[in-house]
């Protein structure tokens, strides 16, 4: 594992991210898929898969001695493969965090996963919406801009309160919990939103404690593309777009007056990137 270390810290900017990627493929065949496809990040060779095995990612299910005979043949070159996923490591090469999905055709794109660390990806924010009504005002942004099939991006709210007002984070309480939730398009898979710690307001009216918002604070909401068929057709249209569509549904509250729940619609349009078939 020390070559995929050292190639993550050679790969390194200064105060961000590096990329190393591993896979069982022989080095001839990772060099023209470099060149074809333009990439710059180191593509490391383990042939026989012994690194893949040290972290008991073989996928077994490719095993050709358990395959069909009518399938054996196929499961004979696919052998060796790894179940898909993102390891995150320190600069002691420390595995700090990993990154796995069901099924392999969907990953999270990079923004995402810098997102999950509390980073904001590089010029996400450039194209992003202002928002503001009588109680927050929020900027509006996704991870990526362009998506494909199988990506799972991230929606990201940064939503500042307005002075003397809360909104209400999770807890044991009747009031609405302030949320993002995606409506269309309607292949969309929407996972659970990240909430940052909140704190608590005492009001002492009705003798209640809540967990509320009262500082800038970030939601995020992750959203899977799947990939099918029908959707593969749809990002192969030339200039194809998408939009996606939410709801930022909350209820905020000031020292006096709790406002009835509101529900603002946002809105993200995104490019395609059409799939690689060749």
């Amino acid at each position: 594992m020390t070559v995929l270390q050292d190639a993550a810290r050679g790969a390194a900017e200064p105060g961000g991210l590096g990329l190393a990627v591993i896979t069982y493929d022989p080095t001839t065949t990772l060099s023209q898929f470099a060149d074809a496809r333009g990439i710059e990040f180191p593509l490391l060779s383990d042939e026989g898969s012994a690194t893949i095995r040290e972290y008991g990612l073989l996928n077994e299910d490719m095993d050709p001695a358990r395959a069909p005979e009518e399938r054996r043949a196929m499961m004979q070159r696919l052998y060796g493969i790894p179940y898909p996923g993102t390891f995150m490591l320190d600069t002691e090469g420390r595995v700090t965090a990993r990154f796995f999905e069901a099924a392999y055709q969907e990953r999270s794109t990079v923004s995402s996963i810098a997102v999950r660390f509390g980073d904001a990806a590089a010029g996400a924010t450039r194209d992003a919406a202002r928002v503001e009504t009588d109680h927050l005002e929020a900027l509006v942004w996704a991870t990526d801009d362009v998506v494909a099939p199988g990506n799972r991006l991230s929606l990201v709210v940064d939503v500042t309160p307005k002075p003397d007002m809360h909104v209400y984070a999770p807890g044991n309480h009747a009031y609405r919990v302030i949320r993002l939730r995606a409506t269309a398009p309607d292949f969309l898979r929407s996972h659970e939103v990240t909430y940052p710690p909140s704190g608590m307001y005492r009001f002492e009216p009705l003798d209640e404690t809540v967990a509320v918002y009262e500082e800038p604070f970030r939601l995020v909401q992750d959203v899977t593309i799947p990939m099918r068929q029908d959707i593969a057709e749809l990002a192969s249209a030339p200039n194809a777009t998408v939009r996606v569509d939410a709801v930022l549904e909350y209820q905020a509250c000031d020292h006096e007056v709790c406002y009835l729940p509101q529900a603002v619609p946002l809105s993200w349009d995104l490019s395609w990137r059409p799939l690689i078939r060749d």
